[in-house]
């Protein structure tokens, strides 16, 4: 998966998207945050930059413990919580990289009223999804299913078509909730297989 999230089609990730420093990249959604936080915080570090790697939110300690620069307020069990999105330690860097929102490894989600929690100065927001939602029963694989059948328009027990995630993503209430005036806002499916391919 790591290798999926660091080219586009043959290209870096951090040129697809555009980003240059200083930029502050927020990510939002479900099925693929951490996993593309830490291959663009890796690319950034192959160029050079000084890179950093955050969240405003929660993340597990085991899935970011190999990150020495990763910013958090503190431990609360198993997960690192979140610095408030206008701490002074999302920025001066040349990349910072915050996981914005929680998605309590689903595959799929819509923001309930308190989220995103994306940084003041973020420069660039990116929605992910996971690819195998597609074509499944929304219940199994969202979190906060009730409110992706709502911006849907459909019943929480229905599939989650391509049409469906795509209205998802695009909405104000989905993937680009919050998203600051003059930010980029780009849309990452992951976990690509098969099967999704022929959807």
């Amino acid at each position: 998966m790591a290798q999926l999230a660091l080219t586009v089609l043959g290209r870096q990730l951090i040129d697809e998207l555009a980003i240059a420093p200083p930029a502050c990249v927020a990510l939002v959604g479900a099925g693929g945050k951490t996993t593309l936080m830490r291959a663009l915080h890796a690319e950034g570090q192959r160029r050079g930059w000084r890179v950093l790697a955050a969240t405003t939110t929660k993340v597990a300690r085991e899935q970011v413990a190999d990150i020495s620069d990763f910013v958090h307020l503190g431990v609360d069990d198993d997960k690192l919580t979140g610095v408030p999105p206008d701490d002074d330690a999302l920025i001066g860097a040349d990349l910072v990289v915050v996981e914005a929102d929680g998605a309590r490894s689903k595959i799929v989600k819509a923001p309930a009223a308190h989220e995103p929690v994306i940084p003041q100065g973020a420069t660039h927001v990116i929605a992910v999804i996971g690819a195998d939602a597609l074509d499944r029963v929304i219940e199994d694989v969202a979190h906060r299913p009730m409110l992706v059948a709502a911006v849907c328009g459909c019943r929480p027990y229905e599939r989650l078509t391509v049409q469906r995630a795509a209205t998802l993503m695009a909405s104000e209430s989905g993937g680009r909730k919050s998203v600051p005036i003059g930010a980029q806002f780009a849309i990452a499916i992951t976990r690509v297989g098969t099967a999704q391919r022929d959807l």
